[in-house]
Formats: structure tokens, C-alpha cells, sequence
């Protein structure tokens, strides 16, 4: 009865019927709305959480690498002064620098061959270890019949291969055997003598736990989490310790229940990268990974989805409650309204209707009404009047529009691509410094707190290597004022009288040949000596100074050779020719761009060349690479005479 006197009452009330179908249809399109914002929300939000977690994983591989980058640079250091002066009392000193002068190294390992030093009083072993102990670095003999560091993964692997390794981490029980120090990595390169035979091992040592408290500060979230695995699969990295050099990813897992955790295991041990679903401990995540370069590792980065969708499912049905609210008020002023406005709607509606077929230029009678849809109509009819003078310009707007959308996504092509090169210049030009600062720091603390074991000519290679890197950082700075100078300038005056073939001789004498023993360098000239050049005398030679360092950089072996010719009355030539590492076909014209580096662990910071052409131009001349030498990579600098 109850429901039949409803439908009853929905028949005979027309305003009832247009609010209860309004209402429907403004469920119907908040229902459709409401789900396509919410799989398109969700992907966004997805979206987001994945390049924020794909960012820190970068981030934090980078942080890694960075680290373990500083321990072989260290070691580097460190080996190439014991193989200078392979003494037992030295051995000390260099083991407990390269602790001292690195806070953030756990330990070092320098050992030596069985006997190696037997006509010096020692033993089967010589191995001295330095670690930090309560603040104070001690070193000690740690080779012994209990403890035969021969047989150790550290020493035995790069005797066998003759090259540098990184072991996979483990846990110190050296120490104290009663009790876990310390899970470890170590980096071993081989020492080897004058005539290239194996005496021993260089091995230094990182802790995990510096790692792992560096990541667990960049997580992307507070319950996302780190983990690292080795080339096996174990746990060398994990907010539970109890798994950390216990279990492997594939330890107790089902093969059917946990095929993704399987699947991400293999490919995390295969090298690969990218991101994988996986269920980890009852919970979906995103996994994002990466490996490490050059140690067989892999990092990851778990994101539970459960996370993700947090704050958004609780903003969901917050806003779910106040759409039904508004639904239930909206159907009830529909419904009055309909009541005021269904008897003069019909003309409203008539209106309405010829408007929308298009007919804005008919003209359309007022009303002398002066109610509400009296004065609706009168609206009509200026909106009618409005609308077709006006169509023709949103078109016009339209297309502008839209060829500045076009604009303003090609500059943030271009602002993103700049911002790019920043980041990749100022993290090059960090490193480009770092590095030789860190050896003169390293061989300053060598020379202070070792002097008396150096002996003058070890102390004359120190000088020398240090005099070396200053002239690095030298040549860094000469770079960055040499852009700073060229910025804004148009043209470039003439201050002097340059001759051409003592200009090269003067050069080419003053080029310190990085590997002397396979590398020649040669000057040759069809040129009279009596030929001179008005051109500027400063800038001249630095164009020719960058390119004989350009060469000799990227070449190991063969020749080196700087050629001045004439090729017309006008015009003379140098051309630098190398049989080094070469440029290939499609970056020939990059290099010539500014931060450009084809190799990212190569020496310079990318704006040599850049430099270089853009001097050239400024002196009425032209710079460019010769694309019919294929042996190594030739340059052609022509200049007015």
C-alpha cells in the first residue's frame, strides 16, 4: 500500500517527476564521474609514488656508488705507495692512514705472499690490519695459523685473478669470535712488483651499517623500506637484521604462493633493473631496483600500496559522504525550484532549443515581462546577440591557445633539459675536484705523520703527484674563467703578433704525455717559421692547449701529432690528430655542446670543446672534427691570417 501510494503521488506531481529524474541523472554522472576520478586519481597518485621512489632509488644508488667510488679511490692511492716502497715499517703507516684520513671506513687490510718478507725478519704472515677501537686506530698483525688469510675470499680472489674485487658482504668475526662485530664489504686489489708478479693484497673495508643508515634517511615513505642483495640473493641490507647475511630472497618461499617474490629475486641477481609487484610479508609492494656497478649487487626499494592509498581512500570517502549529503539538499530545492519556474518554462524552453540549433545570428524577439523568465528571456536574447560575435573569436583564442601550449612545452623541454646539464655539471665538477684534493690531502697526511720513512726520491713522486693534480684543479678553474670570460662576447680583438711554428713547438714541449711509454707525440709543419699570425696571443694557444689535452686524454697508445699547414693564401691550419678511443658517428656534433661528456667517469667537465669552437668563431675562425678520420679523432682549427 505504502508503495503504490508513493508511485501514485510521483505521477500526479510533475515537479516531483523532473527533481526525482534530475536527481537520477545527477547520481548517474557523480557515479561515472566520481569512478573515472578515482582510477584516474589513483593512477596519478601511483604515478607519483613511483617516479618519488624511483627518484630516491637513483638518489640513493648514486649515494652508494659514491661511497664505494671513495673506497677505491683510497685504495688506489694507498696501493700505489706500497708498491713505491713496499716495506714492512711503511705498510704500517699506509694502512693506518687510509683509516685515519676516512672516517667513514671500518677497517684496513694491506698482507703480503708467504714469506714475503723473510730477509727482513718476518714470518710466513705479514699482514697488517688497522680498525678503529674506541675512537683510537690500531693496527696489528692479523695473519696466524688460526687465522690464514690466504684462504680468504679478500685475498684469494684477486690473486687468482689478478684484478680488484669487491666481496660480497659478510660478517667480521675476526675480532671477538663470541660475538658479531660488524657486517662488512671489502674492495681487494692485487699488489704487484716491478716485473708484474702477485705480492699481496690492498683490502678495504665498509660497513653495511653506514649504508643502511644512510638509505633508511631517504626513505620515500615511513613505511617503505631499503634492502640490498648480493650476486647469490642474500640479505645484505634489510630492516630485519635477523635476515641480513642469513637468508637469501628465495629462503622459505612458496613456489607457487610467491612466484613474484621468486621472479624479482632473479631478476635482482641478474642484473636487471625496473620495478616489480610483489607480496613481502603479507603486504602488495612495489618494488623499484637497481644494481650496483661493478660489485654484482643489487638495491631495492619496497613501497606498500597499502601506503600509497592511504590519506587518498580516507579523502575518498570523506568526499563520498558529502556528495550523498549534497545529492539528498540538491533534490530538495530542485524540486522547489521546478515548482516556481514549470509553467513559463515551455517558452524558456523554446528558446532555448533555438539557440541550440545553431541560430545565432536569427533575430529573436524580447519580452516586455518583467519577472524572473521574463528577464531570462530578455538574457536569451543578449546572449544570443553575444554569442555570435563571439564565436568567431574563442576560435581565434582557441588556436592561439594552443600554439602557446605548443610554445610553453618546448621551453619546458628546454628548462627541464638545462636543469639536467646543471645537476650533471655541478655533480661532474664536484667530482672532477674531489678527487685530486682528496690525493694531495691524502699524500700531505702521508708526508706530515710519515716522513721520516719516505726516502727523497718517494718523497720527489709525492711532490710530483700532487703538483699533478694541483695543475687538475687548475685547469678546472682555468675552464670556468674561461667561460666566464667568453660569456656575452661578440668579437674577440687582435693584441698581437703570434709565429705559428714556434707558437706549436712551445706547446707540444710543454704537453706531459699521460702514458709516455706508448704514446708519442710529434709536431710537423708545411709552413715557413717566418709565418706569423695577428690574432689574440692569449686565447690562441689556449684553443691549442685544450685540444693537445682533449688528445692525449682520450689516447693510450699510437701517436699524438700537431700539424700546422696553409691550405690557401688566406687561411692557415692546425690540426690535431690522435689514434685514441675515437667519437662515434652520431655524437660528432654533441660534443661540441655545452656539459656534453661522452664517458660520465672521464676526466674535464664537458665545455672544453664548447670553449674552444666558441673562441675559435670569436677570432673570425673555425673549429671542427674531421669526419673522414676513422682511426681515432682528428680537429681542424682555421684561422684568418
Amino acid at each position: 500500500m505504502f508503495m503504490k501510494s508513493l508511485i501514485d503521488k510521483i505521477r500526479k506531481s510533475l515537479s516531483l517527476q523532473i527533481s526525482l529524474w534530475v536527481l537520477l541523472f545527477a547520481v548517474l554522472i557523480f557515479v561515472v564521474s566520481l569512478g573515472f576520478l578515482y582510477i584516474q586519481t589513483r593512477n596519478y597518485i601511483r604515478q607519483d609514488a613511483m617516479q618519488r621512489a624511483e627518484k630516491v632509488l637513483n638518489n640513493s644508488v648514486l649515494e652508494v656508488t659514491e661511497m664505494l667510488n671513495d673506497v677505491e679511490i683510497a685504495t688506489n692511492n694507498t696501493l700505489w705507495l706500497v708498491k713505491t716502497h713496499p716495506q714492512p715499517d711503511s705498510v704500517v703507516i699506509y694502512s693506518r692512514s687510509i683509516v685515519e684520513l676516512n672516517p667513514n671506513f671500518y677497517s684496513c687490510s694491506i698482507a703480503f705472499e708467504p714469506y714475503y718478507f723473510q730477509h727482513q725478519g718476518e714470518g710466513e704472515y705479514y699482514s697488517i690490519y688497522s680498525y678503529r677501537k674506541n675512537g683510537i686506530i690500531v693496527s696489528e698483525q692479523e695473519g696466524s695459523d688460526n687465522y690464514r688469510y690466504f684462504d680468504k675470499d679478500w685475498y684469494r680472489l684477486p690473486r687468482e685473478s689478478g684484478e680488484a674485487h669487491w666481496i660480497d658482504p659478510f660478517y667480521d668475526y675476526y675480532l671477538d669470535a663470541a660475538s658479531v662485530k660488524a657486517m662488512l664489504t671489502t674492495y681487494s686489489k692485487p699488489i704487484t712488483d716491478a716485473q708484474g708478479r702477485f705480492i699481496g693484497v690492498v683490502a678495504t673495508d665498509l660497513s653495511m651499517q653506514h649504508i643502511s643508515l644512510s638509505m633508511d634517511q631517504k626513505k620515500p615513505s615511513p613505511r617503505s623500506f631499503f634492502f640490498m642483495l648480493d650476486h647469490k640473493g642474500t640479505f645484505c641490507m634489510h630492516p630485519d637484521t635477523a635476515r641480513i647475511g642469513m637468508k637469501t630472497i628465495f629462503s622459505d618461499c612458496d613456489p607457487v604462493a610467491q612466484a613474484d617474490v621468486i621472479a624479482l629475486g632473479q631478476a635482482m641477481t641478474s642484473g636487471k633493473e625496473g620495478m616489480r609487484t610483489a607480496t613481502i610479508d603479507g603486504e602488495n609492494c612495489y618494488v623499484f631496483f637497481r644494481p650496483l656497478p661493478r660489485t654484482g649487487w643489487s638495491i631495492a626499494v619496497a613501497y606498500p600500496e597499502s601506503e600509497i592509498f592511504k590519506g587518498y581512500n580516507r579523502l575518498f570517502y570523506i568526499v563520498l559522504l558529502i556528495i550523498v549529503i549534497g545529492l539528498i539538499f540538491m533534490q530538495l530545492i530542485c524540486r522547489h525550484l521546478v515548482n516556481n519556474a514549470i509553467v513559463p518554462m515551455g517558452q524558456l524552453a523554446r528558446q532555448a532549443r533555438h539557440i541550440a540549433t545553431g541560430n545565432y545570428s536569427d533575430h529573436m524577439a524580447t519580452t516586455t515581462r518583467l519577472d524572473a523568465v521574463g528577464r531570462l528571456q530578455n538574457s536569451f536574447v543578449q546572449m544570443q546577440q553575444s554569442i555570435a560575435t563571439r564565436v568567431s573569436g574563442i576560435e581565434r583564442l582557441n588556436q592561439e591557445i594552443e600554439q602557446r601550449n605548443e610554445e610553453l612545452v618546448r621551453a619546458n623541454e628546454l628548462a627541464q633539459e638545462a636543469d639536467r646539464k646543471k645537476t650533471a655539471f655541478m655533480q661532474d665538477i664536484t667530482h672532477q675536484v674531489r678527487t685530486p684534493l682528496n690525493i694531495i690531502t691524502g699524500f700531505a697526511q702521508v708526508m706530515r705523520e710519515g716522513s721520516d720513512f719516505i726516502s727523497p726520491d718517494e718523497m720527489v713522486t709525492i711532490i710530483d703527484a700532487m703538483q699533478d693534480n694541483s695543475y687538475n684543479i687548475q685547469g678546472i678553474i682555468d675552464k670556468l674563467l674561461a667561460a666566464s670570460f667568453l660569456e656575452g662576447k661578440e668579437h674577440m680583438e687582435r693584441t698581437g703578433e703570434v709565429e705559428c711554428n714556434a707558437l706549436c713547438r712551445q706547446l707540444v714541449a710543454a704537453i706531459r704525455i699521460k702514458q709516455p711509454d706508448t704514446v708519442r707525440l710529434d709536431f710537423t709543419t708545411s709552413v715557413p717559421d717566418s709565418l706569423t699570425l695577428h690574432t689574440h696571443t692569449l686565447v690562441l694557444p689556449k684553443i691549442l692547449r685544450q685540444m693537445l689535452d682533449n688528445a692525449n686524454q682520450f689516447t693510450t697508445q699510437g701517436t699524438i701529432n700537431l700539424h700546422c699547414q696553409q691550405p690557401d693564401p688566406d687561411h692557415v691550419q692546425f690540426i690535431v690528430t690522435d689514434t685514441g678511443i675515437g667519437i662515434p658517428e652520431a655524437d660528432r656534433e654533441r660534443i661540441f655542446e655545452q656539459f656534453t661528456k661522452l664517458n660520465y667517469y672521464a676526466e674535464g667537465l664537458g665545455i672544453g670543446l664548447t670553449l674552444c669552437r666558441q673562441a675559435a668563431e670569436l677570432l673570425g675562425g673555425t673549429l671542427i672534427l674531421d669526419p673522414t678520420y676513422q682511426t681515432g679523432a682528428r680537429f681542424i682549427f682555421t684561422l684568418a691570417i
